[in-house]
């Protein structure tokens, strides 16, 4: 790992956040000139949430307690009656982070222990592994996938097979449903498509690796040499650390 490159991407990383942050500040400014009473309430919830604090830390009054929580639940009822009203969605004032995992920050702390977000690692390969990939390969869905393309014609001495193309490539279009549905399992094995030009290896290939993506695995993208012919091998890996 290229530690210029990371140092970059946590760049922006960083910018990417404070400007989401930012952002959602600003629309908040925004609602609270609108309506001042939201930020009234706000102000006394925080102002509840210390003298909640205070009160257990000072005391073990539970009549106090009970009072404050009282009082935070009718402000609580209060504001939300506001956004109902307004029909105003309350997720409109949080950051709108890229990644939900990791906020946009690169990394996800579990049981006290912090981890590289796979968005982070998927960056990385991209930069230092996938170069070669000259196109968004989130423009590759299994929802555009037609079997209507294949023959329905049965040459078991023109295709090797006793069955049809399309009757084929529906078989396998099974087993890559079933390797992405099935990827965290260790006993599931890996896919080698081989083939002449046109048959859709490729299309596959990239309509796995972006469903991966969208589960939030990482993918490495490598294609093997030409002198293997026609014939291009695509491994998508399962890959715990960089």
């Amino acid at each position: 790992m290229n530690n210029s490159n990371l140092k970059q991407l946590l760049a922006e990383y960083s910018s990417k956040r404070n400007r989401e942050i930012a952002e959602a500040n600003n629309r908040k400014i925004e609602i609270y000139a609108k309506f001042p009473r939201l930020q009234e309430i706000d102000d006394e919830l925080s102002s509840y949430a210390i003298h909640t604090a205070k009160t257990i830390l000072q005391t073990n009054n539970k009549n106090l307690l009970n009072d404050l929580d009282l009082k935070k639940k009718s402000l609580l009822m209060e504001k939300n009656e506001i956004y109902k009203n307004e029909n105003i969605d309350p997720s409109y004032f949080y950051p709108q982070f890229e990644c939900k995992l990791c906020k946009d920050t690169g990394y996800i702390t579990e049981n006290y222990s912090t981890k590289m977000c796979n968005c982070l690692k998927q960056r990385i390969f991209d930069i230092e592994y996938n170069k070669i990939n000259s196109f968004d390969i989130t423009k590759y869905s299994f929802q555009d996938f037609s079997s209507d393309l294949y023959s329905t014609e049965i040459d078991k001495e023109k295709y090797s097979s006793s069955i049809s193309p399309k009757a084929n490539i529906e078989i396998i279009k099974k087993i890559c449903d079933c390797f992405v549905n099935n990827f965290d399992n260790p006993k599931e094995k890996n896919l080698l498509f081989t083939g002449n030009t046109g048959l859709g290896k490729t299309f596959l290939s990239n309509c796995i690796a972006n469903e991966l993506l969208k589960k939030n695995k990482t993918v490495l993208y490598q294609t093997a040499p030409i002198m293997l012919d026609s014939i291009i091998e695509y491994r998508l890996r399962k890959i715990n650390r960089l």
